[in-house]
């Protein structure tokens, strides 16, 4: 059954919404949540979705056929997660390079995805992006301050060559495993990890070299397979929390 905008727009109070099939929504002036997952035969999102100004979060996961988003003009937004959208082949256009208000983002499992556009993320606490098999740039982060980051996931993607500077002075969790094609390990303004206590950069094989950190806080540290790791320069400080340390296969 397809409902029409003119039946939505008798619920303009409505805050919650799931649908199996998307009709136009710009009716909807006062949702906050918009959900959608498991709509496995859709193919198209309706533009109006993007303009949803008190839309606060986004689901879109398991949508396996869909293969675009419209582009986003979403000032309210705190969650948005794309997850598991394996045809989806480009990053929805982010008006303003997003809201400054996004605070959890994935598009895990979107297989894919080739390419994310510049965004601006100073509020962003989640960004997974693991098991992007074509992803080949990370986004870049405009002025590449990612102050509030807490997890950072970029696990599996096999495609992957570079991370650009990121400065992370709330970063605790940093998975790079299984990022093949990976050979530089990301530049960290000022070295500085103090928070970090997850590191993993297992079966990263291309990797040569780690620059100078500061990981005071670090309790698990895997390094296997990073068969070409030449160089780790320096750790800035003590690394006394240390309770997990996997060398396995080091060249």
């Amino acid at each position: 059954m397809f409902i029409s905008f003119l039946f939505l727009q008798k619920f303009k109070n409505i805050r919650v919404l799931n649908l199996i099939q998307i009709p136009d929504v710009s009716g909807l002036v006062n949702l906050e949540e918009f959900s959608f997952q498991g709509c496995v035969n859709l193919i198209t999102v309706h533009d109006s979705v993007g303009l949803l100004g008190k839309l606060k979060t986004l689901r879109a996961m398991c949508c396996i056929k869909l293969r675009s988003i419209p582009p986003l003009n979403l000032a309210s937004l705190e969650e948005l997660d794309l997850s598991q959208c394996s045809c989806l082949e480009s990053f929805p256009p982010a008006v303003d390079g997003l809201a400054d208000k996004l605070k959890t983002m994935s598009v895990r499992r979107c297989f894919k995805l080739r390419i994310i556009p510049p965004l601006n993320l100073t509020s962003l606490e989640k960004l997974d992006l693991s098991q992007c098999f074509s992803l080949e740039n990370f986004p870049l982060v405009l002025d590449g301050f990612l102050r509030k980051l807490k997890t950072l996931l970029v696990q599996s993607c096999h495609n992957l060559r570079s991370i650009s500077p990121l400065k992370l002075d709330s970063l605790e969790k940093l998975d790079l495993s299984y990022c093949y094609n990976l050979d530089s390990f990301p530049i960290v303004v000022d070295g500085l990890l103090d928070k970090l206590k997850f590191l993993s950069i297992k079966h990263c094989v291309m990797l040569r070299s780690i620059p100078p950190l500061r990981l005071t806080s670090l309790k698990l540290f895997d390094l296997s397979y990073c068969l070409s790791l030449e160089s780790f320069q320096e750790i800035l400080g003590e690394m006394r929390n240390v309770t997990t340390l996997n060398l396995n296969i080091l060249p």
